[in-house]
């Protein structure tokens, strides 16, 4: 071991006994910021992405428990009508498909007009969101129907 290396040991054993408590402390900290709920602090860009994308998350799957609920109902719904299940069902998938290409076009625009700023992310997740929670509500009526 080299005199400077021999240096910096002897130094850091006198240090941290007494500052190990207050590196505990950043560590936990640390730790508990890295998992802490970004939708409650929302304090920077990447926070507000990231609770912006959980919520996203949250919306879609709330989307897709709508649509096998429309799509389970719709076997009553068709009797009742007196058409084809199976048809009524195509044309739905169908929709649904179109829809997500529709949603994916529009968002991407506003993405596409953002591209340089910092909001880009938030305008593209926002938009995601906004047209998720329109096609649930759509789904939710049409289900009701």
């Amino acid at each position: 071991m080299n005199c400077l290396a021999k240096i910096f040991v002897a130094r850091a054993r006198r240090i941290l006994p007494a500052s190990l408590p207050l590196l505990l402390s950043a560590i936990a900290c640390s730790a508990y910021a890295q998992t802490s709920d970004p939708c409650k602090t929302q304090s920077n860009t990447v926070e507000i992405n990231q609770c912006a994308r959980q919520t996203l998350e949250t919306k879609d799957r709330e989307l897709n428990e709508m649509y096998k609920h429309l799509l389970n109902s719709l076997v009553s719904q068709a009797k009742e009508a007196q058409v084809e299940y199976a048809e009524v069902r195509k044309m739905l998938q169908e929709a649904q498909r179109s829809w997500v290409k529709f949603r994916d076009a529009d968002c991407n625009a506003k993405l596409s007009l953002w591209e340089q700023g910092s909001i880009r992310g938030a305008i593209y997740l926002g938009c995601l969101i906004e047209r998720t929670e329109q096609r649930i509500n759509e789904l939710r009526t049409w289900s009701a129907g």
